[in-house]
């Protein structure tokens, strides 16, 4: 899977993107219930990214509740990251209809040693944030040593492990 920020599509580089990819709306960055409709009316299949817990700005607007509301309309939206995943009772927290699959983001050490339980919910995508579980581990060794148990884990699993690969810049 190869998704790409809903923001990219304002690019005109980006427009009539006909590669197929799964558009990210990461709801940090939405302001209104009828923003997030206009992004859900691409053609893609969409990946919703909530904010649980998100302390650094732009803190989101729109609660979980109202996101998974309007998701539910949108036969486009597959799947439905939540951030901050890190045991069992995270991931019962965050039931989704049938045709929307729950993606727990790992962030924290925690998650990391809890991803088997995790796993175990009938989980078969995971996002790793990088970025926050090293800030989380504050130790180069230990951060490498629980991406490497991610990366493992997922494989050994069979579980899709969504990591950052590059990043876009415009002088929009």
């Amino acid at each position: 899977m190869i998704l790409i920020s809903n923001h990219l599509l304002t690019l005109p580089q980006f427009a009539n993107i006909s590669i197929d990819v799964v558009i990210r709306i990461n709801l940090s960055y939405v302001r209104s219930e009828a923003e997030l409709e206009r992004f859900l009316t691409v053609p893609n299949y969409v990946f919703l990214d909530y904010p649980k817990d998100r302390t650094k700005p732009p803190e989101p607007v729109l609660s979980y509740e109202t996101a998974l509301r309007i998701a539910k309309q949108h036969d486009n939206v597959k799947y439905f990251a939540v951030s901050n995943i890190e045991n069992v009772e995270d991931v019962e927290e965050y039931k989704m209809p049938e045709r929307i699959k729950l993606v727990p983001k790992i962030e924290t050490i925690e998650g990391v040693q809890n991803l088997d339980k995790i796993l175990n919910c009938g989980i078969k995508y995971i996002m790793l944030d990088a970025e926050d579980l090293y800030t989380d581990c504050g130790d180069k060794d230990i951060f490498l040593e629980a991406k490497t148990a991610v990366q493992e884990i997922c494989k050994e699993r069979e579980v899709q492990l969504l990591e950052l690969y590059g990043v876009v810049f415009s002088d929009l």
